[in-house]
Formats: structure tokens, sequence, C-alpha cells
């Protein structure tokens, strides 16, 4: 239900945002807010029972104040705090992000490695995305793993292309305790 939910707000803002010409711009901003209602302290706050609704509305529309949000994403946080609905804010960046990245012709993928990548080694790591996926416009999250040895693990749309020293010896003890 909390996912058709934050699709269904998700598709609404975009709508609006489409119309604006700044899908993207409102994109950051619910990405901002999400991240801003998803601190632990002010969660807490919210979600308490002992705090009246309208206490709840305040707080939350103080956050929102102290953002500096466009009109849409201010409505639309201010329409989720009367419904009780905040914790939907995760979920809905998420879903609003993939709308627009459908919308735009990009793909996000998550890059591991056990050191930071240089800049030709991240280019081609996306050359490799891009002839895997037919995909022109990729968007790589790039996260440091020591713990893989050495090596790249590319995730894209959930299916990874593992090329680490990790996986190489960790296969490479399965065949041999197998010959034995």
């Amino acid at each position: 239900m909390t996912g058709r939910l934050a699709k269904r707000y998700a598709r609404a803002v975009l709508a609006l945002a489409r119309e604006q010409g700044d899908i993207e711009g409102v994109g950051t901003e619910i990405g901002r807010a999400a991240t801003a209602f998803a601190d632990p302290r002010l969660h807490a706050v919210l979600a308490s029972p002992m705090l009246h609704a309208s206490e709840r509305l305040r707080i939350s529309s103080a956050v929102v104040g102290a953002l500096g949000l466009s009109a849409n994403v201010t409505n639309l946080l201010r329409l989720l705090a009367q419904r009780e609905r905040l914790d939907l804010m995760p979920d809905l960046a998420r879903v609003y992000e993939e709308l627009v990245d459908r919308e735009l012709g990009r793909l996000r993928i998550v890059v591991r490695s056990a050191v930071a990548l240089g800049a030709a080694e991240q280019e081609r790591v996306l050359d490799l995305a891009r002839r895997l996926t037919n995909q022109r416009d990729i968007i790589a999250s790039m996260i440091v793993d020591p713990e893989l040895l050495g090596g790249v693990m590319i995730d894209i749309r959930g299916t990874v292309y593992d090329g680490t020293i990790r996986t190489q010896l960790e296969r490479l003890s399965r065949e041999m305790a197998v010959q034995q």
C-alpha cells in the first residue's frame, strides 16, 4: 500500500513539475525533504502519539519553511503532514527519481571498488555499462569497499557484474574444495 501511495504522489508532483519545466529541480527538493524528515530525532518527534496533530503540523511546517522549498514541494509536504503520511517521503523520493530517470532516458548504476577509481577508470566502467545496457546517459554512484580486495562490481538494475578479486578467490576456494 505504501508503495502505491508513494507512486501516486510522485506521479502527481511530476505532472506539476513537468508543467513548470523543472522536473530535476523538484526532484532535488524532494530528496532534500526526504533526508530532513528521515532524521531520527525529527522522525521520533513527529511519530510520537503524545504529539497533537496541530503541533505535528506546526513542526513539519517549520521544517519545510527552513528548507526553502518551491511552492509545489511545500504544498506536497503540507498535504502529507495533514494526512499523517510524511513517512512516505523516502519512497516518494525514490519513485520520483525513477520516474524522472525513465522520462529523461537515464540509468543509475552502482559501482563498488576496493579503492577510489580514477577518472579514466570511471570512464571505462561507464563505457562498459553503456555497452551492456545500450543506454547513453548513465549516472554512477561510486562506492569504495575495501573488503573487495581489488577489481570492480557493477550493479545495473539488480543485475550484478562481479569482477572482484574477493569473488574470484571464493570461486577458486570452492573449486579446490570440490576437487579434494
